[in-house]
C-alpha cells in the first residue's frame, strides 16, 4: 500500500512491491492538495502494475499535461512504459501509409491539407502539445494569411474546412490507437465543405461554339461528353476503350476509377443525342485503336496519370486557352462545372434515380456538390401561366378534422 509523506525536500510517495521491495518517487515541493492529487493517480499506476492490469483511461489524460521529468521518474520506477512522444511529421508519415486505400486523387488532397498543418506548426511539434486556441489560430490563418497560387492570401472556407476535417481525421486515428487522448480540432467549428458561389451553370451554345472551334475530333468529343453525359474529366474518359461502346443498344460502359474501390468499377450511360455523332465520326477513324482518346491518351501528362494519379493530367489550362480564343470568359472549376451542368439537365428531363445512376454519385452528394439553379428555371417560374387549384384544404379546420371528414366521405362512397 502505498502513503504519502513529507520532508524538507517536498512530497514523496512511497510503496513495496508485491517481492518486498521498497520504492519511492519524490514529487518535490507543492501544496497539500496537489500532493494529494498526484498521489491518487500515481497510486493507481501502482496498483495496475502490481496486478497486471490497464489503468484507468483517465489516468492517461492526466499524465500528458504531466512535467516530462515526473513522468520519467513514473516510468524509472516500473510505473510506466516508455512513451514515445508523436511529431506531427512523423504521425502523418503513418497516417498516409495507412491511408492507400485512397483514391489518388483524394490522397493528393490529404497531402495538401497536411502541408499547411506542417507549415503552421512545424514537423517538429509534439502531436498532443496542439491546443485548442491554437488551431483557432491556425483556421484563421489558413482563412487570411497563406500564400496561394495566384498571389493572393487565404483559402475560401470550404478549402479551410477539408483541411481542418483531415487534420481532425489524424487525431481521430491516433486517438483510436490509444496514442492521445484527445483532439483539438474537436473543439473548433470548421465551417461548410460547400462553395456554391462557385457553382456555375454553362449554356448548350457555349459548348455548341468550342467544339466548332476544337482542334481534333477527339476534343470534340470530349466536350460532348462532358457537357450532355457528365463524365468525370480526365479519368473516365481516358479509362474508356471501344469495347465499352455498345451500338445496338446505344449504351457506353463507363469506367470509374474513382469509385472502383466502393465496388462500383462501371455504370452503364446512354449515348445520348448530342454525343453519339462526335462518337460515330471517331469510331470511323479508330480502326487499330484500343483507347476511344487514343491521341489525347499520348500526352505526357496521362501517361503519369496512368501511373500517379489522375490529378496530374493537366487538361484544365488547354480548355482555358480555347475559351480565351473563342472569346468566352472562363467560368470557376472547368470540368466540373460541365458536369454539375449536365446533370441538372438531365434532372429537369428524366427521373432522379435514372440520372444518378447515369452521373454516378447518390442523390446526398448531388445535392450538396451539384445543384443550381438555372436561368431556364427562373424564367419558366416567372413566365408560365399558373392553374388555379380548386378545392383547396380549409384552413380554418384543424388537419386532422379534414382527414377524418375525407375518410368518412370515401367510406360514404
Amino acid at each position: 500500500m502505498a502513503t504519502l509523506t513529507k520532508d524538507r525536500k517536498g512530497w514523496r510517495i512511497r510503496w513495496y512491491t508485491r517481492e518486498g521491495d521498497r520504492k519511492s518517487v519524490r514529487i518535490g515541493k507543492c501544496s497539500e492538495r496537489v500532493a494529494n492529487q498526484v498521489f491518487a493517480i500515481t497510486s493507481q499506476l501502482i496498483d495496475a502494475a502490481e496486478w497486471g492490469i490497464s489503468p484507468d483511461p483517465k489516468v492517461k489524460g492526466w499524465l500528458e499535461k504531466l512535467p516530462p521529468e515526473f513522468v520519467a521518474k513514473l516510468q524509472k520506477a516500473g510505473l510506466l512504459h516508455p512513451v514515445k512522444r508523436l511529431t506531427i511529421g512523423e504521425a502523418i508519415a503513418e497516417f498516409l501509409e495507412r491511408s492507400k486505400h485512397h483514391a489518388a486523387w483524394t490522397i493528393s488532397n490529404i497531402r495538401q491539407a497536411f502541408r499547411h498543418l506542417t507549415a503552421f506548426f512545424g514537423e517538429d511539434r509534439p502531436l498532443e502539445s496542439v491546443t485548442v486556441a491554437e488551431v483557432e489560430d491556425y483556421k484563421r490563418w489558413l482563412l487570411y494569411e497563406v500564400p496561394t497560387r495566384k498571389s493572393r492570401k487565404g483559402l475560401s472556407e470550404a478549402t479551410v474546412a477539408k483541411h481542418l476535417s483531415w487534420a481532425g481525421a489524424l487525431y481521430r486515428d491516433f486517438i483510436k490507437r490509444e496514442v492521445l487522448n484527445r483532439n483539438p480540432f474537436d473543439g473548433v467549428p470548421k465551417g461548410s465543405q460547400i462553395n456554391r458561389s462557385r457553382r456555375v451553370y454553362i449554356p448548350a451554345e457555349i459548348i455548341e461554339k468550342l467544339i466548332d472551334r476544337a482542334p481534333s475530333l477527339e476534343w470534340k468529343l470530349l466536350l460532348a461528353m462532358a457537357r450532355y453525359m457528365g463524365i468525370r474529366v480526365p479519368s473516365e474518359p481516358f479509362s474508356m476503350t471501344w469495347d465499352c461502346v455498345d451500338w445496338e443498344r446505344s449504351l457506353i460502359r463507363v469506367p470509374s476509377p474513382k469509385t472502383a474501390k466502393q465496388g462500383k468499377a462501371f455504370r452503364m450511360v446512354p449515348i445520348f443525342p448530342p454525343v453519339r455523332p462526335y462518337l460515330e465520326t471517331l469510331w470511323e477513324e479508330a480502326e487499330g485503336k484500343t483507347y476511344i482518346f487514343e491521341e489525347l491518351r499520348n500526352r505526357n501528362s496521362v501517361k503519369k496519370g496512368d501511373k500517379s494519379g489522375w490529378k496530374a493530367v493537366n487538361l484544365r489550362e488547354q480548355l482555358k486557352r480555347m475559351l480565351v480564343k473563342a472569346g468566352i470568359p472562363p467560368w470557376p472549376k472547368l470540368w466540373q462545372n460541365l458536369r454539375s451542368t449536365a446533370e441538372m439537365d438531365l434532372l429537369s428531363r428524366f427521373p432522379p434515380a435514372a440520372v444518378f445512376e447515369w452521373i454516378g454519385h447518390t442523390a446526398d452528394v448531388a445535392k450538396a456538390h451539384y445543384f443550381q439553379v438555372r436561368e431556364a428555371d427562373v424564367e419558366k417560374a416567372i413566365r408560365e401561366p399558373w392553374e388555379t387549384t380548386t378545392g383547396g384544404v380549409d384552413l380554418k379546420v384543424a388537419p386532422q378534422v379534414h382527414t377524418r371528414r375525407s375518410t368518412e366521405t370515401q367510406n360514404a362512397e
